[in-house]
């Protein structure tokens, strides 16, 4: 009788290790999930940051010189221009 009662209680305890494993899934999968948005949260404030400097550099003249010099060729008065040729 008594090794019966140690069966159903075995049994017992399989049962409800089944009846909350896909509970222990789903929370794992939540932690995965929470994680990456987590990481996306980041990155996002990051390239906010990022264009936040870039408007108020594009405010002041110093960018906009950069970008006149190196993606259009733009010279000042009285500078002479290279070319380099390969």
């Amino acid at each position: 009788m008594k090794r019966l009662g140690w069966i159903f209680f075995f049994l017992a305890i399989i049962y409800f290790i089944f009846l909350i494993r896909q509970d222990i899934i789903d929370q794992i999968d939540l932690r995965r999930e929470a994680e990456r948005a987590a990481n996306k949260v980041e990155q996002a404030e990051k390239r906010g940051a990022m264009l936040r400097e870039r408007s108020r550099r594009l405010k002041g003249d110093d960018l906009i010189e950069e970008i006149a010099r190196t993606r259009l060729g733009l010279i000042k008065k009285g500078e002479t221009a290279y070319k380099v040729v390969r």
